[in-house]
């Protein structure tokens, strides 16, 4: 924070020179007798700020020097009067009442907290870097953990990647890291004077692995790590320097800071090695992406509507402008009846945004590198196509839903008889032959994914007239036929495929099929109880029967994921296929696919596009006509925005405990909740200083006269 009240240049206006001691010079003071401290004194210094701690012991050193030298009593006579005389000329000696209305807001303005947290990322240093670990680049291969207590520290580690926390070194069991392990990166922070068993373990562990240590306690300490090939000094132990120091180590941020003193000889005063950001997701106040956050505040009536008129149980809405995360809040629960609140780590059924988030990517991916060509026939690359009614099919109309496919047939039927379940197709137990979860206590036969191919081979088509093109319809069964595609072509499963060029490289480490093979179900949003087919409630099951029946892995639905990995995907699409260091498309592969392609359809190339200035679509209406991104059929949306640089993602189970309910959608909630997304640029605007170019200030760092 900031240690002087008093403004410097006012002080030397009235003749008084001015200086302030921080408690690291002070540290050292006392380590020599208050020899720095005297000096200071003798230097002319007539106004000396330390911390509050700090003055008694210095006004025993001063006193101490006086009695020493009689001269230096009578300069501090006569500096005693000037700074009377000063006070007096400023008016000090009449009482002034400050105005205590609404005073904690005044003081907690956006500008001075944006201040705050600006000078908290400009004061985190890094002192040595030997092996260039800061920034981490890679998060596909190696295993995070966090040794510490400081719960804002490790929270916002948590938004780059997952990590294995321990509370202290004392809760590991010594086999664990004490092995030889490169693959470890093991970040370790103490915000107090370290005992000698913490060294000595800290040391030890640096010789096995790649090891971060943070800092958050005097810098003193840290001569006790003389060696150490990476150290950092965060200096205090405050939210936003948690945050600051989270974000340096990720890359998201680029470290500034100085060392204010001298530790050792290695870690001298003014040493501070300087990294750069490699563009990874910030997470600040909506100011620093100048974007009004009492407008912003808004959005908490529209989320408290959805769940009072029972539109959905829970939502969770974030949104990021600039490359900063500058809004992420949770409302309501898990379910009516279950009263767990929904939290940032909630993971939700993305439902038909897997369309986009995985499919797509790898018919992106397979455009790009020359593996097909979207404007040939799907049967050129499946022939088993050819010969059917899909054998003239071009890839194009498929991603632009215009192949004059059926929008959805229930392919679930076929496995039902009587409303029972077949047993040559499901079993209550997971064996070799029943390899597929489709709910719980319930596996699909070996053959289902054959027999769901054999079914959308024979499905019937639209019809229409000879020679005339088929017009838009929006179609799950193009996306079973896309993954086929792209299994085929790129040799592998599409989930596979994703996690390995995608999702690991992203740091999403929440994205992805199949939930509960890595994370409770009490992490994940509940859908449906469904009556119909699987007769259970659906939790970490995708909740599509199609999806279902293929294993819980298809081209349409499937995919799983907490609000701000989701994120990570829609900055990557952003800035033109680049995060975090990676190009994973170039620029000219998201221009394509992001671009209108009928005159008579909003579609992109899979992608689901805005209609600006229209109510009735499906995006604000003040969203700009470059807008793409895809809705889910379980309540979720993500929208890209490049022309205002922004990533909106809002999720919900709105289809627990029925998918019949509609009212997210007649309540028109989440185009509402984007409108005030744009009118908080908008009042942003308004309120600040119009002659700033855009992008001027990148803080966003504009104060009203």
């Amino acid at each position: 924070g900031i240690h002087v009240s008093m403004n410097e240049k006012e002080v030397n206006s009235v003749g008084l020179k001015y200086k302030f001691i921080p408690s690291t010079e002070l540290e050292n003071a006392k380590a020599k007798k208050g020899q720095p401290l005297w000096e200071t004194f003798e230097k002319g210094y007539q106004l000396l700020v330390v911390d509050e701690e700090y003055v008694d012991p210095s006004f025993k050193i001063i006193l101490k020097g006086i009695g020493k030298n009689k001269k230096w009593k009578v300069w501090l006579d006569s500096t005693v009067r000037k700074i009377i005389s000063a006070k007096y000329d400023l008016g000090l000696q009449q009482k002034k009442f400050i105005e205590t209305e609404n005073i904690t807001k005044r003081l907690n303005s956006p500008e001075s907290i944006l201040l705050k947290e600006k000078l908290a990322n400009a004061s985190v240093t890094v002192l040595r870097n030997e092996q260039n670990l800061i920034p981490i680049q890679n998060l596909d291969d190696e295993h995070f953990y966090y040794f510490g207590n400081d719960n804002d520290f490790l929270r916002y580690l948590s938004k780059y990647t997952t990590l294995q926390h321990y509370s202290s070194l004392a809760s590991v069991d010594d086999t664990l890291l004490f092995r030889s392990n490169k693959n470890n990166v093991v970040i370790i922070s103490f915000s107090s004077s370290p005992d000698s068993v913490f060294i000595k373990s800290v040391k030890k562990i640096a010789n096995e692995n790649h090891l971060i240590l943070c800092s958050f306690s005097n810098p003193t300490d840290l001569k006790n790590f003389e060696g150490l090939a990476t150290v950092m000094a965060s200096y205090q132990n405050a939210t936003e320097i948690s945050h600051a120091t989270a974000e340096i180590i990720f890359g998201a941020r680029g470290a500034l800071g100085k060392l204010p003193m001298s530790v050792s000889d290695s870690l001298y005063a003014g040493k501070g090695i300087q990294t750069k950001s490699i563009g990874r997701l910030v997470y600040d106040l909506p100011e620093a992406a100048e974007m009004d956050g009492p407008t912003l505040d808004k959005i908490e009536s529209i989320a408290k509507e959805a769940i009072s008129i029972g539109a959905t149980p829970g939502l969770h809405v974030l949104i990021a402008k600039d490359d900063k995360v500058v809004y992420e809040k949770s409302f309501g629960t898990r379910a009516y009846n279950d009263k767990t609140p929904i939290t940032e780590e909630t993971i939700f059924d993305l439902a038909s945004i897997t369309k986009v988030s995985a499919t797509l990517q790898a018919v992106m991916y397979m455009q790009e590198k020359n593996l097909i060509d979207i404007n040939k026939k799907v049967s050129v690359y499946l022939p088993e196509l050819k010969n059917t009614n899909k054998e003239d099919m071009i890839i194009k109309d498929i991603l632009t839903h215009q192949a004059g496919l059926w929008p959805f047939l229930p392919f679930w039927a076929e496995t039902v008889k009587d409303s029972s379940l077949w047993k040559k197709y499901y079993s209550k137990t997971e064996t070799k032959d029943f390899p597929f979860p489709v709910a719980k206590n319930m596996f699909a036969s070996k053959v289902m994914k054959d027999s769901l191919w054999h079914w959308i081979i024979k499905a019937r088509v639209r019809e229409k007239p000879v020679r005339t093109p088929y017009d838009y319809r929006y179609s799950d069964m193009g996306f079973y036929m896309l993954q086929h595609l792209a299994e085929k072509m790129l040799g592998k499963p599409l989930e596979e495929f994703l996690q390995n060029n995608f999702y690991q490289l992203l740091g999403a480490t929440t994205v992805g099929y199949l939930p509960l093979r890595k994370f409770p179900p009490t992490q994940i949003a509940p859908t449906e109880k469904d009556t119909l087919f699987r007769k259970s409630l659906l939790i970490g099951y995708v909740h599509d029967q199609g999806a279902a029946m293929h294993g819980g892995i298809a081209g349409h639905a499937g995919l799983f994921s907490n609000a701000n990995d989701l994120a990570k995907l829609g900055q990557m699409w952003l800035n033109k296929g680049v995060y975090g260091g990676h190009q994973f498309f170039k620029p000219e592969t998201l221009d394509l696919f992001t671009a209108k392609q009928y005159e008579g359809s909003r579609r992109g190339l899979g992608w689901d596009k805005s209609i600006p200035f229209d109510p009735n679509g499906p995006t604000s209406i003040y969203s700009s006509g470059q807008t793409f991104g895809h809705t889910g059929f379980t309540g979720t949306s993500i929208w890209i925005d490049p022309e205002y640089r922004l990533v909106f993602v809002f999720l919900s189970n709105r289809v627990n405990p029925d998918m019949n309910n509609n009212k997210i959608l007649t309540a028109n909630i989440r185009p509402r909740i984007q409108d005030v997304v744009y009118q908080s640029i908008f009042e942003y605007c308004k309120n600040h200083d119009n002659s700033l170019k855009p992008n001027e200030v990148n803080s966003g760092l504009t104060v009203k006269p």
